[in-house]
């Protein structure tokens, strides 16, 4: 179970630049790209369940007929900010294509409505998932797997110049395997240009943002995907974010002393949760890490003398 955590104090992460520059080539301003949208008859869609609802919208499982969509409702308000989340959304999505990535199909307007289709993602969303976990969380190898396919997928996101801005597990569906995508880029921002404004998760914000300064949006989704690490591998939260606004020295994680956790493992996750943005390692840092390079399983090997089966885990 998710739950709210003490804040520690703890040891300082060495401090490892982050390069931005590898990247510069593609940037791109998706706030300013038009949305390609066509008229399309309600009527012809069929409704068949709600799946979600959050803060901008209502999510539902739909039909023409032929093949099942997501279908994402928005209502159309004076004030323009749907609109604005929509083209976002729709603009992310377009340019992205990774298997742990949802995937835009098209958007179209009712009267009543700004409406985006996606493809459907079967399963459910990782918070849930978790509550129904007997134990509340993965165990290390199982995790491993799960969290390399996402941090690919992020990878994916930040070198197509797109921040999520809302990573968290609700926003990540769990699937046939345990395959993992990352849903919803409604508040996605421009990967290198400095953000002004928050509107995701407070409790999986990052300090910069809290503070309420410009902050780099591809460092803060590193942060925010550390926190989801933590709890793959724990199920709690390492800290109470209520703290994470007043922290001045690196945060203490908490580790529950009855699971067992690899040094690895703690190691990348406390190096994802560095206070300083600059200090947090970029999306392919992340997937060259050792802990990631380890084996799915454990390798086994055989003594030629005593014929004893010995097993080296991993």
């Amino acid at each position: 179970m998710l739950r709210t955590l003490p804040h520690r104090k703890s040891a300082t992460q060495s401090d490892r630049l982050v390069d931005f520059g590898q990247i510069q080539n593609i940037r791109r301003h998706i706030r300013n790209k038009p949305v390609m949208r066509q008229r399309e008859h309600s009527s012809n869609i069929e409704i068949k369940e709600r799946v979600g609802r959050g803060g901008y919208g209502t999510v539902y499982r739909a039909s023409t007929g032929e093949t099942d969509f997501i279908l994402k409702k928005m209502n159309r308000t004076p004030s323009r900010s749907t609109e604005e989340i929509a083209r976002r959304e729709y603009n992310a999505g377009m340019r992205l294509k990774h298997p742990n990535l949802v995937r835009m199909r098209g958007t179209f307007d009712t009267t009543t409505d700004h409406c985006l289709v996606m493809d459907v993602v079967e399963g459910c969303n990782l918070f849930d998932f978790l509550q129904e976990e007997s134990f509340g969380h993965f165990s290390e190898n199982r995790t491993r797997k799960m969290f390399k396919g996402l941090a690919k997928g992020l990878e994916h996101s930040h070198k197509q110049g797109i921040a999520h801005l809302d990573i968290k597990p609700e926003n990540i569906m769990v699937g046939k395997d345990d395959h993992l995508t990352l849903i919803d880029f409604g508040l996605a921002a421009d990967a290198l240009d400095l953000c002004h404004q928050f509107e995701g998760s407070p409790d999986y914000a990052s300090p910069e943002v809290w503070r309420k300064m410009p902050f780099e949006p591809a460092s803060s989704d590193v942060w925010s995907l550390g926190i989801v690490l933590h709890i793959l591998l724990t199920g709690c939260l390492p800290f109470d974010p209520t703290e994470v606004p007043h922290m001045r020295v690196q945060p203490d994680l908490y580790w529950p002393e009855d699971i067992d956790v690899s040094d690895d493992a703690k190691e990348l996750v406390g190096w994802m949760l560095e206070l300083k943005p600059m200090a947090r390692p970029t999306m392919k840092e992340v997937l060259h890490h050792r802990w990631l390079k380890r084996s799915f399983f454990n390798k086994k090997r055989w003594s030629i003398n005593a014929g004893v089966e010995h097993t080296d885990k991993f």
